[in-house]
């Protein structure tokens, strides 16, 4: 029995068969192996995961609050968001046993350049990490999806590259194919997923694990930021083992991840009361920009594919000097709104002016930003923030996975006006391209 706020809290080993028997707690798997699994144990107070040792609290649902037809859905996906703390916490804490079985294959390996290859989230991923680990290591990192890959052969060699293929199923087809091309050429291949047991992990020179427990759900979230923070970890460790990364360096920046983590909590704390400040006055919206410097785009670039594909908003993601080359013309429309992510690292005095100018002239311009004290106006949230902007992802992501998931809660309960889900033409527009 472990204690939680409104007593104390079981923790509980149960069969697959028995989960779906339950009425009263909802139970999630973290480990889909063996016949009786260890599973997270819902309450009021929170849920205890008996895989991470770490006892979340939540808060109990509104009463009277309007339910959609997707909510049980929407609230596993926020669930998910929610397991971010854990999962980077464990992450952390494990990094180097995750990473062994690749610092023992890649020794003695001498490596000119990263790849960080995946597709959609999973390139994303890579685009989050590519600042921290080009700094870090001093070497290139290129981020590339199947098609970007072949551009990149026309005038590179990735005989001496280490190539993290990213697939949280671990079956992505065209991943498992330059997979095998590289590590025919000579390449060291991690091959980072969900599934061990998995193609792409048999076809790599080394399989890293994920970290983050199962996630069921076509709109992926904790996977997304475990994905970076274990490309992160790979490229880390192997700086420090091969020298390439001083060990005063090493300490810092792990020394600010674990900041990040410690804070991670309050930080979605108080997007969910932004979110509930604001969502209503959001939902008048019908597309969003979402704007930061160059070392956030990656980020950006994830959410506006979670506001895509929940609620089918247009949504676009750009650097600042890129957007004020026609994209901000699009305020000009009153359905236009802009969401900015201010990093005090780079651009933020930049930043800060757009805003401040927007708000003058009482256009929709919202702003997530590091600078002050953690709080929440109606345009601005602050965050807690460490202010290491190579490690801006790692506190923007989950903040804004909140902020979309809130939309999409709220679209859920009222509704767009004369708007349907296009899922049958997205269904057969799937099944026309495979």
């Amino acid at each position: 029995m472990i204690g939680g706020d409104d007593g104390p809290i079981p923790i509980l080993t149960v069969s697959s068969k028995e989960v779906e028997k339950c009425p009263i707690c909802r139970l999630r798997l973290l480990d889909g192996a063996g016949e009786n699994l260890e599973m997270g144990l819902s309450t009021d107070a929170g849920i205890w995961y008996t895989v991470f040792g770490i006892f979340w609290p939540r808060k109990t649902a509104e009463k009277g609050k309007i339910m959609g037809k997707n909510a049980e859905y929407i609230q596993r996906v926020m669930g998910y968001v929610e397991e971010n703390v854990p999962v980077i916490q464990s992450i952390l804490a494990d990094r180097k046993d995750l990473c062994n079985e690749f610092l023992k294959n890649v020794q003695g390996k001498e490596l000119d350049k990263i790849l960080l290859f995946g597709i959609g989230s999973s390139y994303n991923a890579g685009l989050m990490v590519k600042p921290l680990l080009e700094s870090a290591l001093q070497m290139d990192v290129l981020v590339a999806s199947p098609a970007m890959y072949e551009q990149l052969c026309r005038s590179r060699s990735f005989d001496n590259a280490l190539l993290i293929a990213a697939s949280q199923s671990g079956k992505s087809a065209a991943t498992i194919d330059v997979v095998k091309e590289l590590k025919a050429k000579g390449a060291f291949v991690v091959g980072l997923t969900g599934n061990l047991e998995s193609p792409l992990a048999k076809e790599s020179s080394a399989a890293v694990d994920i970290h983050c427990g199962e996630e069921k759900s076509s709109v992926m979230t904790k996977g997304v930021l475990a994905t970076a923070m274990m490309m992160a970890m790979i490229g880390l460790e192997y700086g420090a083992a091969s020298g390439r990364v001083s060990q005063k360096d090493y300490d810092k920046i792990m020394a600010d991840f674990n900041f990040i983590a410690s804070h991670m909590q309050e930080n979605l704390s108080l997007t969910k009361e932004w979110c509930a400040a604001n969502v209503k006055d959001w939902s008048q919206y019908r597309s969003f920009s979402l704007i930061s410097n160059i070392d956030s785009t990656g980020t950006t670039l994830e959410i506006a594919l979670k506001v895509m594909e929940s609620i089918f908003l247009p949504s676009d993601s750009f650097e600042v000097e890129e957007y004020l080359h026609g994209p901000h013309l699009l305020l000009s429309r009153k359905e236009a709104a802009l969401l900015q992510l201010d990093s005090v690292s780079m651009d933020h005095e930049k930043l800060s002016r757009i805003h401040s100018f927007l708000r003058e002239k009482n256009a929709p311009s919202y702003q997530i930003t590091q600078e002050g004290v953690p709080g929440f106006t109606k345009d601005s949230l602050k965050i807690c923030s460490v202010q290491n902007g190579l490690l801006d992802f790692a506190e923007f992501l989950p903040v804004l996975q909140v902020w979309s998931i809130s939309l999409w809660e709220y679209f859920d309960q009222h509704g767009l006006d004369e708007f349907e889900m296009p899922g049958d033409l997205s269904g057969a527009l799937a099944t026309k391209v495979k």
